[in-house]
């Protein structure tokens, strides 16, 4: 039986660990290498990092970080930031990504996309999905000015053959107050690629419900663990208590 994954997320700024509220305000929480490495400890499914500045700086990703934060981990991790070549995926890949997470250029370039399945395989390549809710539409937040639809992304991204979408919702993001359940109900009534949910976890309760009311196998978090006194493990038991399969 398919396990449940609980993922945390690491978001970094070039210097440190950091943590958003709304994508906006970012705060210190700390190194990225001890904090995987407390992860590591703790038997979590799989870890996300991204560099969240990579691609607003015009810069790459710092590869021998990177490669300091994959030794820590006995478990899949999944690379993000900056990406703008098939060479930088290969890199990542080399050096012990399992898969590569791509925003910015999964807006403006279509073809580098299809080139890049087709090259690694779609089980490596995921999509980050950030979702603003905004007059009671959901558009793809980018600093790239483009108004796009979620409808019109998600539509192009399963053309494509993506191979994981990670659904984050802007207006949820490091407040704590749940996850927005009719955006990934949503996404998931449009396409059959798998959705990592994101955005509003603060306490079991809210993971539960999350899984009691969508389809998803997979959530993404990262202000529970920072900010409170919660771990993966935690989430797992309260989803155990529902009879959703999880790995202990």
């Amino acid at each position: 039986m398919l396990k449940n994954r609980i993922i945390p997320i690491l978001t970094f700024n070039g210097l440190g660990l950091v943590k958003t509220k709304g994508f906006k305000n970012p705060r210190m929480v700390g190194n990225p290498v001890q904090t995987a490495r407390v992860f590591n400890s703790r038997g979590v499914d799989e870890l996300i990092f991204l560099d969240i500045y990579a691609t607003k700086q015009s810069r790459k990703i710092n590869l021998s970080l990177v490669k300091e934060v994959i030794k820590e981990c006995y478990m899949p991790v999944s690379i993000g930031g900056g990406i703008q070549t098939i060479d930088q995926i290969n890199d990542l890949l080399k050096i012990g990504a399992d898969k590569v997470v791509i925003k910015s250029k999964a807006l403006t370039d279509k073809k580098f996309l299809k080139e890049a399945i087709n090259f690694f395989g779609s089980q490596c390549i995921c999509i980050s999905v950030d979702v603003l809710f905004v007059n009671n539409n959901y558009l793809i937040y980018n600093d790239l000015g483009l108004k796009i639809s979620l409808e019109e992304f998600i539509t192009e991204m399963s053309l494509i053959n993506a191979g994981e979408l990670l659904v984050n919702s802007v207006n949820n993001d490091g407040v704590m107050n749940g996850f927005d359940i009719d955006l990934i109900n949503k996404v998931e009534q449009m396409t059959t690629i798998p959705v990592i949910a994101a955005g509003g976890g603060g306490e079991p309760e809210h993971y539960s419900t999350l899984f009691n009311k969508t389809k998803i196998n997979a959530v993404a978090s990262s202000s529970i663990f920072h900010f409170t006194q919660y771990t993966p493990l935690d989430i797992k038991n309260e989803l155990k208590k529902f009879n959703f399969p999880v790995r202990t």
